[in-house]
């Protein structure tokens, strides 16, 4: 039997029309496939945990602060809204936060100034907080007076490695000192090496709860007034690298930072930066009154402190780590760490943690503490 070659050629008619098109729509299909193969692989995509970049900066971050810190508690939660997993890893310096993030070893950082540096180079969420940017002084030295930039840049100011500081400030200091963290620019304060710290209120008062730092709170004050020489009010932000990728992120973080700072749950948040309490001992009263006694290094009594009242011990007397001399309650009166001691009474010099007294550096007898298992 003889083919139909005009048959064959009907029949085959159909797929040279529908066969082009069939063979591209294959070829978009597996593209769109391999696109989103690439997006599930994408570093901000919420698949997978993104890695965030922070440093050590209580109260607002750190990686031995409760949850990170409240800034911390802010940004995770926003990127969990907004379906990421988010790791927090705090860096040594902000320097090396900023280099993480412009590698690309990280898609975010926060919480940091928006500097005009900053801003050429990254995207700036809307504001996490306000912070507030003061100068501290030594009570003991008397209060600098600072009424023109000429008045400012007479004096010797301290500030932070890797702070970006406001205008006016930074032109009319040039010289800046600056030290690797706020305690060693209190520590400088104490010296006298310098006459004003320049640093945030917050982080600030924190540092001078710092048990490390042996010095009382009560000693430094800060200059007031809105005057833009000695005061500034700037935001912290969350930073994404400028791509346009990145400001997609940014735009949703945006919204959903937005819905946050009208709840309570964010009113909560910004309450915690207030400076914690840290926990060692618990202070117990001694005498009848049913007070904590706190006193002066002679023994005599400063202040009255409720009972509950906590403290981090600043030295320890030698009666209690001295072994080779025997060292005993009764022998120790009036001795080594008892400065001008009573009889039968151990003073320890202790910086007190809460209550009314909060950032004092004191003196308490011996049997007023109460060793308990550290707690938040």
């Amino acid at each position: 039997m003889t083919r139909n070659p005009r048959r064959a050629s009907t029949l085959l008619r159909p797929l040279r029309v529908w066969g082009p098109v069939v063979a591209l729509i294959a070829t978009v299909l597996a593209a769109a496939a391999i696109v989103a193969v690439g997006v599930r692989a994408s570093p901000i995509s919420p698949s997978r945990p993104v890695l965030v970049s922070s440093g050590d900066w209580a109260p607002f971050v750190g990686a031995d602060l409760p949850a990170g810190g409240p800034m911390t508690e802010l940004v995770v939660e926003v990127l969990t809204r907004c379906g990421y997993r988010p790791e927090v890893r705090y860096a040594s310096s902000w320097a090396l936060t900023e280099e993480q993030l412009g590698s690309g070893a990280s898609i975010g950082m926060f919480p940091l100034v928006g500097s005009e540096s900053r801003r050429d180079r990254f995207l700036l969420s809307d504001r996490l907080i306000d912070f507030e940017y003061v100068l501290f002084y030594d009570r003991r030295e008397g209060e600098p007076r600072v009424s023109s930039a000429a008045d400012l840049s007479a004096l010797r100011v301290g500030g932070v490695a890797g702070y970006d500081y406001w205008d006016e400030l930074e032109s009319a200091v040039p010289g800046m000192v600056r030290f690797d963290s706020t305690v060693q620019g209190f520590r400088a304060l104490v010296d006298g090496r310098i006459d004003v710290l320049a640093e945030g209120l917050l982080s600030g008062q924190a540092a001078l709860t710092d048990p490390s730092l042996a010095a009382d709170a009560g000693d430094f004050g800060y200059l007031r007034g809105d005057d833009p020489l000695v005061h500034s009010v700037e935001g912290l932000y969350f930073m994404m690298p400028n791509t346009p990728e990145a400001a997609t992120v940014m735009r949703q973080f945006n919204r959903v930072l937005a819905q946050m700072r009208q709840s309570e749950e964010y009113e909560e948040i910004v309450a915690e930066l207030e400076p914690a309490a840290t926990q060692e001992v618990t202070l117990t009263p001694t005498g009848a009154s049913g007070l904590v006694e706190l006193l002066d290094e002679k023994g005599d009594v400063l202040l009255l402190a409720p009972r509950g009242t906590r403290a981090r011990v600043i030295r320890w007397p030698d009666a209690f780590v001295d072994t080779a001399g025997g060292a005993t309650p009764s022998r120790a009166a009036g001795g080594a760490g008892t400065p001008g001691g009573t009889a039968g009474r151990i003073l320890v010099p202790v910086k007190v943690t809460n209550g009314p007294a909060q950032g004092r550096a004191l003196y308490v007898d011996a049997r007023a503490l109460l060793l308990t298992p550290e707690g938040p």
